[in-house]
């Protein structure tokens, strides 16, 4: 069986072996650059619905059942059923923190992981432990060196609820007392009468 196609430049009806699909050659009277397709293939007409595809049906329309013309419905309907992990669940709200929806009668938001209950929110803080308490010596560097970042570095941990907030905190504003005390009176010294 041979494959027959056209030249895209020129138009030229060209036939080709069942063996040349893919490969590529010249076309004789254009010279163009040309390739094989695969053969298309033609679908069979059935006489009749008996028969297709291997199967038999029974009676002379099998397919007349299927529409009756009538229009789409259920016929009961089923109301509405929660899936089941919701059936439990009562009416729902928004998070005060975060604004998901979660249960009225939650504890703690499973988003935002806010405690809404006063007994669990004071079991839930966060301890830290003894690595926490201590400053390490980046700490001490920061709080003798940069004892602006230092405060703050401090009041952070402190809302945050570690032990060395304070402590650092506590560091670097004295060191900043004392810079500011030391510049007092190095300006005190440069005028002594107290002039510009």
């Amino acid at each position: 069986m041979s494959i027959s196609f056209e030249c895209q430049s020129c138009g030229k009806k060209l036939k080709a072996p069942d063996s040349a699909v893919g490969k590529s050659s010249k076309c004789p009277q254009c010279g163009a650059k040309v390739t094989c397709p695969e053969p298309i293939y033609d679908a069979e007409v059935a006489d009749d619905a008996e028969g297709l595809g291997g199967v038999a049906f029974s009676g002379s329309n099998a397919l007349a059942d299927l529409d009756d013309g009538s229009p789409y419905a259920l016929k009961d309907p089923d109301p509405y059923a929660p899936p089941a992990g919701d059936a439990a669940e009562g009416p729902r709200r928004p998070c005060p923190m975060c604004g998901e929806m979660i249960l009225t009668s939650a504890a703690k938001c499973r988003f935002c992981g806010e405690v809404f209950d006063p007994k669990l929110k004071k079991k839930s803080k966060k301890k830290y432990g003894a690595d926490s308490a201590d400053m390490s010596a980046g700490d001490w560097v920061v709080a003798l060196l940069c004892p602006g970042i230092g405060c703050i570095a401090g009041i952070v941990w402190m809302i945050q609820g570690k032990p060395k907030g304070t402590k650092m905190f506590g560091i670097s504003f004295a060191v900043n007392a004392f810079w500011t005390v030391v510049q007092i009176l190095l300006r005190s010294q440069m005028n002594p009468q107290g002039g510009p």
